[in-house]
């Protein structure tokens, strides 16, 4: 199930409290950043990157604590809101400091919790924590920190994408998809490259492959890694 998120600016925070979108509130030198949603670490990167151009990633928390039944959260909106200081231009002042009151935020209103990753400019968030099937806050290694094994072979970038996905959906019970075939038309992998992993992390293969930006959404069965 792939689901889009729509993106609006508010001028009320209670907006997000019966929407799946982030809502931006600006006064003066300060800005509020509110979301009550399925995903809230998703819609509120699709705000930073729509109003501040501060390419974020966001990946679903998913628990592979079952090789055969992963424990998938039930969906249920959950949300929080930080205020954060502004540039004269209204830019974010500190982006590092902002992110990580976004994280700080998630981690004390749900049993999830996010870290932060940095690579050349582009974050993501990363969950480190889930519910298992009683509802228990557990801890859980991210899907995408997973190690890959791929044999050595001369293949278009999108096959390699897609055995990293198998690997991902054999270690896990999850069906793992990566990823868009095409961004604004136009066809995504189709160049041949010499490829290889030996046990490196699925994200670290997704660099290599040329992808430096994705999100991941996931139901009770599926996972599906969106190119961005």
């Amino acid at each position: 199930m792939r689901i889009v998120f729509l993106l609006v600016l508010a001028s009320s925070a209670a907006t997000a409290q019966s929407s799946d979108v982030a809502t931006l509130e600006r006064k003066g030198d300060f800005a509020t950043l509110s979301v009550n949603s399925l995903r809230p670490l998703d819609a509120i990167a699709t705000t930073l990157e729509s109003q501040f151009g501060i390419a974020v990633g966001a990946e679903d928390p998913v628990s592979q604590s079952s090789s055969v039944r992963p424990v998938i959260p039930a969906p249920a909106r959950w949300g929080f809101e930080v205020q954060f200081p502004l540039t004269p231009d209204g830019k974010p002042r500190d982006v590092g400091r902002l992110l990580e009151s976004i994280v700080t935020a998630a981690k004390a209103h749900s049993e999830f919790a996010y870290r932060l990753d940095e690579d050349n400019g582009i974050f993501s968030f990363v969950p480190t924590r889930t519910r298992d099937a009683e509802g228990r806050s557990v801890a859980l290694t991210p899907l995408l920190d997973q190690p890959i094994t791929i044999l050595p072979g001369i293949r278009k970038i999108h096959e390699t994408a897609a055995l990293m996905a198998k690997d991902l959906s054999k270690q896990t019970g999850l069906h793992v998809s990566c990823c868009q075939s095409s961004v604004a038309g136009v066809l995504w992998g189709m160049a041949e490259m010499p490829f290889s992993a030996g046990g490196e992390p699925a994200r670290v293969v997704l660099r290599r492959l040329g992808l430096n930006h994705w999100h991941m959404r996931c139901d009770a069965t599926f996972c599906f890694i969106e190119k961005r």
